[in-house]
């Protein structure tokens, strides 16, 4: 596996990446992951995610050529689209298969992310490469149904197979004493209303914050923040303009430590804009609310509501709409027979679908139908 040094979303270097242009570490006898210089940034602009997508572009293309070995299959998972191009053309060189991840629709989430015309010359060039790739794959693997009928469109007979996103059941769960993995002391007489995750522009945080605001008058609920990212001063702008008194933003915290976060949450809110290219895909983030057996409030449409309504586990209200996500959250708080009821059903349906190691067989059984 390669991959770039771990800097997102700060931007920075841990000290033991710094030292050479490669870091390879061995997780067990048949997976080691080599990871490679790119240039390390926050992503905050157009200019700082091509740097560091372009970099990356050149940067895996020349190490694989540098450590050659025997490849059956090279799978590559996008966005950023410049990977796959480094895959593919690999690919050729080498003789092997080429599998194209695709788990956003690329240029098309990018024109919300980036604030650019759908008809600039950028997006018509990123639709270019996309459709140049759907017709270069050997299998395309989607990681939702709905962007499946997309690609399926536009790759004219590309072969594809949907391995959904999904969560790591065994790290992600309730954890019976939360507090044991948290950096602050929690009051767990309140209602605690969370949100985890990147702070990007496809999470709605503005209508989260109106929403706690709306909810000062109860004393009971108090609203938590956990993410970082590039984009962070947004969030602190929108914290500025409305002053809420019932939310703490508390930072990044390390992977291990977010089901502990997650499991002091009497709801989890699922916030994202309202975009037509955000219809087609599910927040890894739902997933994990889910496992630790969190009742889920989404601000979605398309496959979010879906998947919410089959999961007895979500409720859904309309994006951009503090004054519905606020009712809900009250109407939950006194609901104490529905919030039970959706907790459990979380981890139910987490275990049964969407659990990582039953997706892996999935993924693994496909590539060897496919390729064997």
């Amino acid at each position: 596996m390669v991959c770039e040094r771990p800097n997102y979303p700060t931007g920075i270097l841990d000290e033991k990446y710094k030292k050479e242009w490669c870091y390879e570490e061995k997780v067990n006898d048949n997976l080691s992951v080599h990871r490679i210089w790119a240039i390390a940034n926050q992503r905050r602009n157009i200019l700082e995610q091509m740097l560091f997508f372009v970099s990356f572009m050149i940067s895996s293309f020349f190490y694989v050529l540098a450590n050659p070995k025997k490849y059956d299959v090279v799978y590559v998972t996008s966005p950023p689209i410049f990977a796959a191009i480094s895959g593919f053309v690999l690919s050729k060189i080498i003789g092997s298969k080429f599998v194209f991840e695709v788990r956003d629709i690329w240029p098309d989430s990018a024109v919300n992310q980036i604030d650019l015309e759908s008809e600039s010359f950028f997006i018509r060039f990123g639709r270019g490469i996309e459709n140049w790739l759907y017709h270069k794959a050997d299998l395309i693997v989607p990681v939702t149904s709905v962007a499946e009928s997309i690609i399926k469109r536009r790759s004219n007979g590309t072969p594809t197979s949907v391995i959904p996103n999904g969560v790591d059941t065994a790290l992600f769960q309730k954890m019976k004493n939360p507090q044991q993995g948290m950096d602050e002391i929690f009051n767990p007489d309140k209602f605690r209303v969370g949100y985890v995750g990147s702070l990007g522009v496809i999470h709605d945080l503005r209508t989260f914050v109106k929403a706690a605001k709306l909810c000062e008058q109860d004393p009971d609920i108090e609203f938590i923040i956990v993410g970082d990212s590039g984009r962070n001063n947004q969030l602190q702008h929108i914290l500025d303009e409305f002053q809420p008194k019932n939310l703490s933003w508390v930072g990044l915290k390390k992977h291990e430590q977010i089901p502990y976060y997650i499991s002091s949450f009497d709801v989890a809110i699922n916030p994202v804009n309202p975009s037509k290219a955000f219809e087609s895909i599910v927040t890894v983030k739902f997933y994990e609310y889910l496992a630790c057996e969190v009742p889920v409030i989404t601000c979605g449409k398309g496959l979010l509501k879906v998947i919410g309504d089959q999961s007895g586990a979500a409720i859904t209200v309309e994006p951009n709409n503090p004054q519905e996500l606020a009712g809900a959250i009250e109407e939950l708080k006194k609901d104490q027979k529905q919030k039970f009821t959706l907790s459990k059903n979380g981890r139910l349906f987490v275990n049964d679908k969407y659990s990582r190691q039953r997706l892996a067989r999935n993924l693994s059984d496909c590539l060897k139908k496919n390729f064997i």
